[in-house]
C-alpha cells in the first residue's frame, strides 16, 4: 500500500530534524551552559550577597544596589559586542568574556571594605560580562539550528532559569560558611571548569563555519535605519518594560521576602522558586509561540507577573501566597528573551537579527541600570518595597500592551 503523502512528508521532516540535532547538539549544549553560568546568572543570585555585604562591610542596600546604575554606561557596549561577534566569530568573543567574567568574580572575592573598589571592579565585571549574554549565546543557537530554532532557543533560555533555581541552594551554604568571597569564587569555578571548556572545544571557529558553508548573512541594516521602523521601537520598548522589573525584583528578592514576613530559609527558597518559574516560562513560551500569535502569548505572560506584584503589596504575606506570586513573576522572566528572539525573526527576518537583538539588549541594560538601582533606594527611603512593587506591576502591564501593538505577522511569511 502506498504511504499517504502527508505521512511521507512528516517522516521526511522528522528525519531532517533528527539530522539537525545530531549535527548541532554539541554547540547547543555549549551555549546552554555558557548562557546558564555566565554573567546573566549573577542577576538571578545577586540578592544572596546583599545582606552578607551589609554585615561584612557596613554598606547600605542603596550603596550595594548603586552598582546597577553602571549599566547606563555599560549598555552601550552591547552593539560593539554584536559587531565584534559578527566579524571575528562567536567562539573567541564568548571565550574571552567567560574568562574575564571569572577573573571579575575573583577580584570581587578579594575585596576589603572599600566601597570604591567594589564599584570599580563591578563596573569592569559587568562590562566584560556583556560578552557572555544572549548577544553571543543566541548567536550560537541561531547558527547551529534552523528547523528547530525556536525550540533550541527555549531550551537554551531555560538553562539559565534552571541555574537560577539550583544555584541559590549551592551558594547559600557556601556564603554562610565562607562569606561573600566564597560565593564569588564558587561562581568563578563553574565558569572555568564547565562553561569555558565547552565553548572552546564544542563551538566551531569562524574558519570552520565558513568551510561548512554556514557563513554570515548579508550585512545588517544600520541601527539608525532600524530605529526608524516603528515596530522595532515597539518591540524594544516591550522587552525593556518586561525585563527591567524582573531584574529589579531579583536583585532584592531575598530581603524582599524577609520584609514581607518570610524566614531566612523560606526567603532563599523564594529565589529558587523564581528561577524554576523562569524555566517553566521559557519552555512554555517556546512551545506556545510556534502554535499561537506571539504577541497574545506575550500579553498573557506579562499580565501574570503584573498580578503577582500586586499580590505582594500586603504585609505578612503567607509563604504559599508569596511563592505563588513569585511563580507568576518568574513566568514573565522566562518568556521575555525567547519571545523577543522569536518575534525579531518572525517580523523582521534574520538579516538584521543581531543588530535588533543588540539594540534590545542596550535598552534593557539602560533600563536595568535605573530600575535595579531605584528599588534599593526606594527601600532605603520608604522602609518597604511597596512603591517598587507598584512600579513593577505597572511596567509588566505596559509591556503586555506594547506586545499587542506589534500587530499581524508580515504577509507571505518571514521577511528575508
Amino acid at each position: 500500500m502506498t504511504p499517504h503523502p502527508d505521512a511521507a512528508a512528516d517522516t521526511s521532516q522528522l528525519r531532517l530534524i533528527a539530522q539537525e540535532w545530531r549535527r548541532a547538539w554539541r554547540p547547543g549544549v555549549a551555549a546552554l551552559f555558557a548562557g546558564s553560568l555566565g554573567y546573566s546568572l549573577y542577576s538571578a543570585v545577586s540578592s544572596l550577597f546583599v545582606e552578607p555585604l551589609q554585615q561584612q562591610f557596613g554598606w547600605s542596600r542603596g550603596d550595594i544596589a548603586l552598582v546597577h546604575s553602571f549599566g547606563l554606561v555599560i549598555a552601550f557596549i552591547a552593539p560593539v559586542i554584536g559587531r565584534m561577534t559578527d566579524r571575528y566569530g562567536v567562539r573567541p568573543i564568548l571565550s574571552a568574556g567567560l574568562l574575564l567574567t571569572a577573573i571579575g568574580y575573583g577580584l570581587l572575592a578579594s575585596m576589603g571594605g572599600s566601597l570604591g573598589y567594589f564599584y570599580v571592579v563591578h563596573f569592569a565585571f559587568a562590562l566584560v560580562g556583556m560578552a557572555t549574554t544572549g548577544i553571543t549565546v543566541t548567536r550560537i543557537l541561531s547558527g547551529a539550528f534552523e528547523r528547530t530554532r525556536g525550540t533550541a532557543l527555549a531550551i537554551g533560555r531555560s538553562g539559565l532559569a534552571v541555574a537560577g533555581a539550583l544555584m541559590p541552594m549551592a551558594l547559600y551554604p557556601v556564603i554562610l560558611r565562607f562569606g561573600s568571597a566564597g560565593g564569588y569564587l564558587l561562581l568563578a569555578a563553574f565558569i572555568l571548569l564547565i562553561a569555558l571548556p565547552l565553548i572552546w572545544f564544542w563551538v566551531p571557529s569562524r574558519a570552520a563555519e565558513q568551510r561548512s558553508g554556514r557563513i554570515a548573512l548579508p550585512s545588517a541594516d544600520s541601527a539608525r535605519a532600524l530605529l526608524a521602523n516603528g515596530k522595532v521601537r515597539i518591540l524594544i520598548a516591550a522587552s525593556v518594560l518586561n525585563y527591567v522589573p524582573v531584574v529589579a525584583l531579583l536583585s532584592q528578592m531575598k530581603p524582599l521576602a524577609v520584609e514581607k514576613g518570610l524566614d531566612t530559609v523560606a526567603a532563599v527558597g523564594a529565589v529558587s522558586v523564581m528561577g524554576a518559574a523562569a524555566a517553566m516560562g521559557a519552555l512554555l513560551s517556546g512551545l506556545l509561540v510556534d502554535r499561537f500569535w506571539a504577541p497574545a502569548v506575550a500579553f498573557v505572560l506579562n499580565l501574570a507577573p503584573a498580578i503577582g506584584c500586586a499580590l505582594l503589596l500586603q504585609h505578612d504575606v503567607p509563604p504559599a501566597l508569596f511563592y505563588g506570586a513569585v511563580l507568576m513573576i518568574g513566568l514573565g522572566q522566562g518568556a521575555e528573551i525567547d519571545i523577543v528572539a522569536f518575534m525579531i525573526a518572525r517580523y523582521f527576518g534574520l538579516r538584521s537579527y543581531a543588530t535588533i537583538y543588540s539594540l534590545s539588549t542596550l535598552g534593557i541594560a539602560l533600563g536595568v541600570a535605573v530600575g535595579a538601582s531605584l528599588i534599593g533606594m526606594a527601600y532605603d527611603h520608604f522602609g518597604n518595597y511597596d512603591v517598587a512593587l507598584l512600579a513593577c506591576s505597572g511596567s509588566f502591564f505596559l509591556a503586555a500592551l506594547f506586545y499587542l501593538m506589534m500587530g499581524r505577522y508580515p504577509a507571505g511569511g518571514q521577511p528575508d
